[in-house]
């Protein structure tokens, strides 16, 4: 049931038209609702699990039966004994034929229930791609968002290294007009302003990119409001790697996507046993002719009859198609074992990206302020001669660095936690569209 309505709740985020708001920046959940509304690869899982629906439907109408009608007008000649013997000749006449045939299934070598088993489990595998395509979808949503954030971020830092070094230069500067200050020190202040001004057009080219991103995957630019991505609280991921398998193995939709897979191989290897046995149908029919075979007048029947059909001998494709069924489902087991493969390696990488950079950080962060208080005492210092000016300028861009090492480590963490979630099969859940969308019903 919980598979069910997580399937319905992204079914109805993909049918879902909100207007996008282009004037101020909104949070993670409504960036991912976005997305999963306007990404052709979900909505091209939807329709495909739509259409297995259908399908399922298609195979449950072999229970029922199969009513035809059929009526023909038309010239017929005949020359035959009978048409001789009464005219001497051939008879022409206007045939007229009127009948109504009715065809139940009573045995067919459960051919019909294994076929709607199969595509029951092709059903069951499209709501589960569905599912995956949602949390890559949403994955890549997160990325960009945090991408976004994590450029903004660093430009922010960028324009804030030009100023300190257009300030130093304004010092320096002054202090040479003043004749107290050396050439070679203004040439070098002149020659890391330089260098900070190249840094911020790579910010730039950086964020512009990031901008790109983020409006191919959620399907609008974003907006000029500086995002901050928060890290997740420790209590949403599971206290170890151990679990976080666990977790994965039980709910990753590529999982069960694979098993439904298997599921229906299963059934179609069923589905060739069929034509072992005979096949029962009762048949009922009944005609209302005129004109037929050179005798003119109605020519009336009715019939009800239990029919068997059983092939002896098709060249072999029977047995065939049972050895190449069996071979699917063993494909599709290795499909399996290497999807979950994928998905441990996937799950171990981001679980050791976010425990590293999880006690990364916090040492960087004592690097930043460690950082900050020698730049302050440098200027300090060079202020009243105690400091160069190379010392002055090597403490601010090791400051620069400091703080950019900070960005770069939190985003990636915060991406490997929801990595994790992801590779869990959580990540739609968590960032609260499925909960949001629960009530607003479906559209299927």
């Amino acid at each position: 049931m919980g598979k069910l309505i997580r399937i319905l709740c992204l079914l109805v985020a993909i049918g879902f038209a909100a207007a996008p708001a282009y004037a101020r920046d909104i949070g993670l959940s409504e960036v991912v609702r976005e997305a999963l509304t306007s990404n052709p690869d979900v909505t091209e899982a939807r329709n495909q699990w739509m259409a297995r629906r259908e399908e399922v439907r298609q195979a449950q109408g072999g229970f029922l039966p199969s009513v035809d009608l059929n009526a023909g007008i038309g010239y017929e000649k005949t020359d035959s004994p009978t048409t001789r013997a009464a005219r001497g000749e051939s008879n022409d006449l206007t045939r007229k034929e009127l009948g109504l045939s009715v065809t139940q299934m009573l045995f067919d070598g459960w051919g019909t229930r294994s076929e709607v088993d199969r595509q029951q489990a092709r059903t069951d595998s499209a709501a589960a791609r569905l599912l995956s395509v949602g949390e890559s979808t949403a994955m890549q949503a997160v990325q960009a968002y945090v991408d976004l954030g994590r450029r903004q971020s660093l430009r922010g830092i960028s324009v804030e290294s030009l100023q300190i070094h257009k300030r130093i230069e304004d010092q320096i500067r002054l202090r040479s007009e003043a004749g107290v200050g050396r050439r070679a020190d203004y040439d070098q202040v002149l020659s890391r302003v330089a260098l900070a001004e190249v840094n911020l057009v790579s910010a730039d080219v950086n964020l512009l990119d990031a901008q790109t991103v983020f409006q191919r995957v959620i399907g609008r630019p974003p907006s000029e409001q500086a995002l901050s991505p928060e890290a997740l609280d420790a209590a949403v991921l599971p206290g170890s790697l151990e679990q976080a398998l666990e977790i994965a193995r039980a709910n990753n939709p590529v999982l069960r996507t694979a098993a439904a897979d298997i599921e229906a191989a299963r059934a179609q290897h069923e589905a060739a046993k069929q034509f072992d046995y005979p096949r029962f149908d009762l048949e009922l029919g009944g005609n209302l002719n005129d004109n037929i075979g050179g005798t003119e007048g109605h020519v009336d029947d009715v019939s009800a009859m239990v029919r068997m059909r059983y092939n002896l001998f098709r060249g072999g494709t029977d047995t065939a198609r049972k050895q190449a069924t069996a071979h699917n489902i063993n494909e599709a087991k290795d499909v399996r074992d290497r999807s979950l493969r994928q998905l441990e390696e996937s799950i171990r990488l981001a679980w050791a990206a976010y425990k590293a950079t999880e006690s990364q950080l916090p040492l960087l962060i004592r690097r930043v302020d460690a950082a900050l208080a020698t730049r302050n005492a440098y200027e300090k210092q060079f202020n009243i001669g105690q400091r160069t000016l190379l010392d002055l300028l090597n403490s601010e861009n090791e400051v620069l660095q400091a703080r950019q090492a900070v960005v770069e480590t939190r985003a990636d963490m915060l991406l490997a936690q929801y990595r994790v979630l992801e590779a869990m099969g959580a990540l739609i859940d968590h960032v609260g569209v499925g909960d949001a969308l629960a009530t607003t019903g479906n559209d299927g």
